[in-house]
């Protein structure tokens, strides 16, 4: 949808609800660049969360004129994804969930605010996870006026469509995709848009000047088939161990190894942590089959060695919600645009981020959701 997005066609509304979030991800960054084109820089987002901020703020927020002369005012509102209803307890369902987060009283406001919505002012609000077209929040913005805002469903796409996306995200880079490539990526991947995205942005690192990316390629990559220091490098990472990762970061970067390769096998560890948590979250693959897909050099017949390492990777992707480990990606982009940009220390850079990972995966003081 954000593809041929305009400024003179922007509606004050949007709500996007699905389990492909990160289309609506897209659509944040390309209003962020056309709402930033006509303030002559970036603009600014105001990022609620409904678990910590209620409708009157955000409604008040709408309505407060832009900072200084900033022509423009974005808000991305994020509803809490819904849970599975506890039948033993009589727990909340997707009406209850519906009226935690869109009361009476807030279906109220926002009736009264998208009657008379603020001028140059885009709200958009985003309930991702497994949202039927029928759910009653989603309902309830449908029947707001189609000439205020605007309901996308975010589907998962289609093998086709992905690995179009794959193709195109791969010639941002200066790469090819083989079919061969794309056939595994998918295997591996599923219909995951966020991590085939960012699964080729850690390929197009990893095969360097070499123009094409192959299913050899995949498998070293992002099967987990990779060298004796990648291997100890993710067991570090997964037993939250500092002083291990650093000594490995510094034979790395002693034996040659460029930053940004370095930086390109930190990323593929957290891509592995999202796409398990997501597999877990879909309930569509066993613990046991989800470890086995992301690491197969590491055997069940290893025996006590296994089910460490089993559960300190597990342990990862249970102490860290996807805000948090967006958030930690996040840093760690920076990180990357730093040592691309400046003359910084890399093992120094690199250490600041994972002093930052371990007091985050020991005490939970350090990451939080990123809210810029």
């Amino acid at each position: 949808m954000a593809a041929g997005l305009r400024e003179d066609a922007l509606l004050p509304g949007y709500l996007f609800f699905g389990e492909e979030d990160y289309l609506a991800e897209e659509f944040v960054g390309e209003l962020k660049s056309v709402l930033g084109a006509s303030s002559g820089g970036e603009v600014r987002l105001t990022r609620m969360d409904l678990d910590e901020t209620k409708w009157r703020e955000v409604v008040d927020a709408a309505r407060t004129v832009p900072f200084l002369f900033e022509p423009w005012r974005a808000i991305v509102v994020r509803v809490p994804e819904k849970k599975a209803p506890d039948r033993k307890s009589g727990g909340e369902g997707d009406e209850g969930r519906a009226s935690r987060f869109l009361g009476a009283a807030d279906q109220k406001i926002l009736k009264e605010y998208f009657a008379d919505p603020a001028a140059r002012t885009v709200m958009v609000v985003i309930r991702a996870g497994s949202v039927r077209r029928d759910d009653a929040f989603v309902r309830f913005f449908q029947s707001l006026p189609k000439s205020a805002l605007s309901v996308v469903e975010m589907k998962r796409l289609s093998e086709f469509r992905l690995m179009q996306r794959a193709d195109e995200r791969a010639r941002l880079w200066g790469k090819t995709l083989t079919e061969g490539a794309k056939k595994r990526l998918f295997e591996l991947l599923g219909q995951d848009l966020r991590l085939t995205v960012n699964e080729i942005d850690k390929l197009a690192i990893f095969v360097g000047e070499k123009k094409g990316i192959e299913e050899e390629d995949v498998n070293q990559a992002t099967a987990g088939q990779r060298s004796f220091e990648s291997y100890e490098l993710d067991d570090a990472l997964a037993s939250a161990d500092f002083a291990k990762c650093a000594a490995i970061l510094g034979d790395l970067l002693a034996e040659g190894e460029r930053p940004e390769q370095v930086v390109g096998r930190l990323v593929g560890f957290f891509r592995s942590v999202l796409a398990a948590r997501t597999w877990l979250l879909e309930k569509n693959r066993a613990k046991d089959d989800i470890f086995r897909a992301l690491f197969p050099y590491i055997s069940k017949g290893w025996g006590d060695l296994y089910r460490r390492k089993f559960a300190d990777f597990f342990g990862v992707v249970e102490a860290f919600s996807f805000a948090e480990l967006n958030a930690l990606l996040a840093k760690l982009r920076r990180a990357d645009a730093l040592l691309k940009s400046s003359d910084a220390d890399p093992r120094t850079v690199l250490e600041v981020f994972l002093r930052e990972f371990v007091l985050a995966r020991k005490k939970k003081t350090i990451i939080s959701p990123e809210r810029s």
